[in-house]
């Protein structure tokens, strides 16, 4: 709508532009006769009158016929010579005929049927080709947000649909392990929380379960419950195994970001590296050690 808006508007200013010259075609006025041209009709006037009061003084007998033909002679010289400067002023009676555009109005019509054209085959073109590559940009932004929006709907039909399962049977482990996991795919603390728990009904089923324990304490350091973190990797450590690598991986993690413990920080994560060099976490171990470290300098 807003297209077809601009368009028209486009069109209309153009049509505007193509039109006002043709509106501003009034002729300009003729110059009033100046004083001579009056002066030369009023003389060719009395010039004739003179001639016709003589024609009346020679019928009236008032005139011999030598005198009229001198003074006819005379008269008739003076309305020749008033006849030729009275033509040449133009009578109001005769209109005149009106004057062409000037060369500088032709000039700004054809300029501006020139602009009007060229503008409206520019709007004509520009309407006619395909969408920017702009408006393809937010399309596939717009996708991207329709299927995470998607992928959230099914998670929640998926929540749903296990906790009927644990509701149904609060024993099975399968169904809480899966609703846990459901839940932590989220990204808000509700999400983490609710994992929490349903981590926790798995752990007083299963109180060996060191993916239970795992995933708990993951939860906890993701939203800052170092007190709880620090519970639940208690309570692993009782039965996990001397050389599990978990075990000083959340704890040097605990000793920096919670209790700004460098040095500690550093012989747990060095612990780490030597009991598990190739854990897909080395890495990320390494990078830590190295923050530990340089804060102990």
């Amino acid at each position: 709508m807003a297209e077809l808006t601009l368009l028209l508007l486009l069109l209309a200013a153009a049509a505007v532009a193509v039109a006002w010259p043709l509106l501003d075609r009034a002729p300009d006025p003729l110059p009033a006769p100046s004083a001579s041209d009056e002066d030369r009709q009023l003389r060719h006037q009395l010039a004739l009158e003179a001639l016709r009061d003589l024609e009346a003084d020679h019928r009236a007998g008032s005139l011999d016929d030598e005198a009229y033909r001198r003074q006819r002679a005379q008269a008739e010289a003076r309305a020749a010579a008033t006849l030729h400067g009275a033509a040449a002023a133009p009578s109001a009676a005769d209109p005149s005929p009106e004057p062409p555009l000037a060369p500088a109005r032709r000039g700004s019509l054809r300029l501006a049927a020139a602009v009007g054209g060229i503008v409206l085959g520019l709007v004509l073109v520009g309407y006619a080709l395909p969408q920017p590559i702009g408006l393809a940009e937010r399309t596939v932004t717009d996708q991207g947000l329709a299927e995470a929006l998607a992928a959230e709907d099914a998670r929640r039909a998926e929540i749903v649909r296990l906790q009927q399962r644990v509701a149904a049977d609060p024993g099975d482990a399968e169904a809480l392990s899966d609703l846990a996991d459901t839940y932590l795919a989220g990204s808000s603390l509700e999400d983490r929380s609710r994992a929490a728990a349903a981590l926790i009904l798995l752990i007083n089923l299963e109180p060996a379960n060191a993916s239970a324990y795992r995933r708990l304490i993951t939860a906890y350091v993701e939203v800052g419950d170092w007190q709880n973190a620090r519970a639940a990797l208690a309570s692993y450590a009782e039965f996990a195994p001397r050389d599990e690598p978990d075990i000083p991986f959340f704890r040097g993690l605990i000793a920096l970001r919670a209790d700004g413990d460098e040095a500690e920080a550093v012989r747990q994560f060095d612990r780490f590296l030597r009991l598990a060099p190739h854990d897909p976490r080395a890495g990320m171990v390494l990078s830590l050690r190295e923050q530990a470290d340089a804060s102990t300098e």
